[in-house]
């Protein structure tokens, strides 16, 4: 469970790898109620309930690997951010974006709030 005890690098540590690992359930702790993911095509998910679905489905589709390098974390006392560099590998080739993730205190727990994926022009930067 991540709290008010944890620190924020173990928060998104968490929220990571349970994208790596396609672990649902664990992703799904990380997450606010009122979570928006904004797509590389602009496309936004709206609610925990339908953020989890898509999710849902991506994790079981597998045949992929998410990479992300931490670029940049910021801290404040009810909110914290980090801008992370996404290796995406699928066996049709690689994907690289940018990948901006908003918490925010809620109750005791850190929650994602916001999440935005921005794809680069250049797929090798």
């Amino acid at each position: 469970m991540i709290d008010r005890q944890s620190t924020f690098g173990a928060v998104l540590k968490e929220h990571l790898e349970a994208v790596s690992s396609r672990d649902i359930d664990r992703f799904a702790r990380t997450l606010h109620e009122d979570v928006r993911l904004i797509g590389p095509t602009g496309s936004i998910i709206h609610g925990y309930d339908d953020a989890v679905a898509a999710h849902r489905g991506w994790f079981i589709e597998g045949g992929w690997a998410f990479e992300p390098s931490i670029l940049w974390t910021e801290e404040r006392d009810d909110s914290a951010w980090a801008l992370t560099s996404i290796r995406y590998s699928t066996p049709q080739g690689l994907t690289r974006f940018l990948l901006f993730l908003l918490f925010v205190r809620d109750g005791d727990l850190w929650k994602l709030i916001y999440d935005q994926n921005t794809p680069f022009t250049n797929p090798h930067p």
